[in-house]
């Protein structure tokens, strides 16, 4: 079994809440998803939990099976009641993923590079599955409204 990494997780541990700033930054200068008002702890409350899941996992050991992220569930339920779209969750991902690769770019200098390559590729992979959470969750709740006006 392979050491999990620990730097990167440290890094994006101390520097959670200016990665969330950096998210915000770019989500408030996104039309599509300011269209949708909401005050700052209701655009970004899913967030801290979302990034720990992502460290949590930077700290598995290799070839672990990552839990499902309960954080993105929960995400996808809030996001379809606040009428989001399918297309707007893809974008609040893709910009998690920037600003969390942007954190990782100012503290460089103390990361090892030859690790490093493959805890983006994790952070990637987490992302994505996150965000595929958050769809299946947003598409159940978007079912479960269908049903119960037809009823």
């Amino acid at each position: 079994m392979t050491k999990p990494s620990t730097v990167v997780a440290s890094v994006l541990e101390r520097d959670l809440n200016l990665t969330i700033e950096k998210w915000t930054e770019r989500v408030n200068k996104t039309k599509a998803l300011t269209d949708v008002k909401l005050n700052h702890e209701e655009r970004m409350g899913h967030l801290p939990r979302l990034l720990e899941d992502i460290v949590a996992r930077l700290r598995l050991a290799k070839n672990t099976t990552p839990p499902n992220s309960s954080a993105a569930r929960d995400h996808g339920t809030v996001r379809f009641k606040q009428c989001y779209t399918v297309s707007m969750l893809i974008e609040e991902s893709r910009l998690l993923q920037i600003s969390i690769f942007e954190t990782l770019h100012r503290n460089q200098n103390s990361l090892d590079p030859e690790v490093v390559l493959l805890d983006v590729m994790t952070i990637a992979d987490e992302c994505d599955s996150q965000l595929g959470h958050t769809i299946d969750t947003f598409m159940e709740a978007k079912e479960k409204k269908k049903i119960h006006v037809a009823a």
